[in-house]
């Protein structure tokens, strides 16, 4: 016979936990379940060395090696608990929920030991963590990226709101002055980015069909101004999350 006990690290019984006997042949020589004092016995059809097989709901299972005699074997047995951590993930500019972000959950190694999406109300769960130091990183399109780190200990869940910021991307063609059909892409044609305080955001040039991009803009007015013939400069509201398309002709320099 091996009886014993079931506890978690804080000392506390762990009652209903599954406790099964394997020999060295991996066949099943006893089983039971802890009772409400967390205590375990069970009739075992075999001797010498064994393993005793542990798992309880929201505890991280664990194998234990027993070597059984003619005498009966007490063991205790110490089970890590599993977490349970939700949240909910939404703009930081307007309070709206972000609905099918990504949800990765790492652990202390870096090793991503779970992954969700968020639903309708940007809520999300994610259950059977092991207690210990985790990394919740939060990817969604239209916003920037976020990592969040939480110690995660106990049974009872733990909640972690998360706030991500939007932004947006400035795309457009640059074209000739020419009519109709007659109008032409102007390649390599240098495009300035400028923030509301007028200061340079950031610059780029067209490609061979006269398109520029700026990903990645945080809300409000930005000034584009395009080069190649005359300059043209435009003011453009850029809202987050969106993406905002402005297309420029320009003439020859007088």
């Amino acid at each position: 016979m091996i009886s014993g006990s079931v506890l978690r690290g804080d000392g506390a019984v762990v009652s209903g936990a599954t406790v099964m006997v394997i020999d060295p042949a991996g066949s099943q020589v006893g089983r039971t379940v802890s009772d409400d004092h967390g205590r375990f016995s069970t009739d075992v059809t075999a001797t010498g060395s064994l393993v005793l097989v542990v798992s309880a709901p929201h505890h991280e299972p664990r194998a234990v090696p027993v070597t059984l005699g003619a005498s009966p074997a007490e063991v205790e047995v110490i089970l890590g608990s599993m977490a349970v951590l939700s949240g909910r993930v939404r703009t930081s500019a307007t309070g709206e929920p972000v609905v099918q972000a990504t949800v990765a959950i790492a652990d202390r190694a870096g090793q991503v030991v779970a992954t969700t999406s968020t639903g309708a109300d940007g809520s999300w769960d994610v259950g059977g963590l092991v207690d210990g130091v985790h990394t919740v990183i939060i990817t969604a399109a239209g916003c920037d990226p976020i990592a969040e780190t939480i110690d995660v200990a106990g049974d009872n869940g733990q909640v972690l709101n998360l706030e991500v910021h939007t932004v947006a991307d400035l795309s457009g063609v640059v074209v000739d002055s020419g009519q109709g059909t007659d109008a032409r892409p102007v390649v390599q044609s240098q495009v300035v980015l400028l923030d509301a305080a007028g200061q340079i955001v950031s610059s780029t040039t067209t490609d061979q069909n006269g398109r520029y991009l700026f990903p990645n803009l945080g809300d409000g007015d930005h000034t584009v101004i395009a080069n190649g013939y005359a300059p043209v400069a435009e003011t453009i509201a850029v809202a987050a999350g969106r993406v905002a398309t402005h297309d420029f002709v320009l003439g020859a320099v007088d």
